[in-house]
């Protein structure tokens, strides 16, 4: 398998995010391959707001001069009008602070581990955490037929979309 390796030609901050029926996950990167923090921060359905404010803090907080989110609105997207509503306000909250988010669609983050030999979303997580060690723990339970998901698939999700940023920027090799 090819590793994960980088020649750390980026300098900022990139933020990942991703948000499940529950709340969200977030990834930062300092490189390529240096995740310097990461969080899954929850919410109920009713609660909305409140995550569009920890969303801001966050951005608040680190600052990054990379915003990475899933595509929520296209044809193959699933994405219910609840979570494409929290995207477009996550959206304007970047806009707010001069970031225009960068959004990727599930074909091409299945394409960046391609070469990995995963195309599910347990692949991708298990990729990222051989190559992530620090996320081993949270890997979620393989899903039982008839099960919800896993609330921290969304942390793993977005460190995928953070991987495929990289990847596209050809700071994996």
């Amino acid at each position: 398998m090819t590793s994960i390796a980088t020649t750390h030609r980026y300098t900022g901050l990139v933020l990942a995010f991703h948000i499940n029926g529950r709340g969200f996950g977030w990834v930062l990167f300092e490189s390529a391959q240096s995740p310097v923090g990461w969080a899954l921060s929850r919410a109920g359905a009713v609660n909305d707001a409140r995550l569009i404010s920890r969303f801001g803090r966050v951005l608040d907080r680190y600052e990054p001069r990379v915003v990475i989110l899933e595509a929520f609105e296209d044809g193959a997207s699933r994405r219910s009008h609840r979570i494409q509503k929290l995207y477009r306000a996550m959206i304007a909250e970047a806009e707010k602070r001069h970031v225009a988010p960068t959004i990727f669609d599930r074909e091409i983050v299945q394409l960046a581990f391609a070469k990995y030999g995963a195309s599910t979303r347990p692949e991708i997580a298990a990729v990222i955490t051989k190559y992530f060690e620090a996320f081993a723990h949270r890997l979620p339970r393989e899903r039982k037929f008839g099960a919800g998901e896993d609330a921290r698939q969304c942390l793993f999700d977005a460190a995928a979309l953070a991987v495929t940023y990289f990847t596209y920027r050809g700071e994996y090799d």
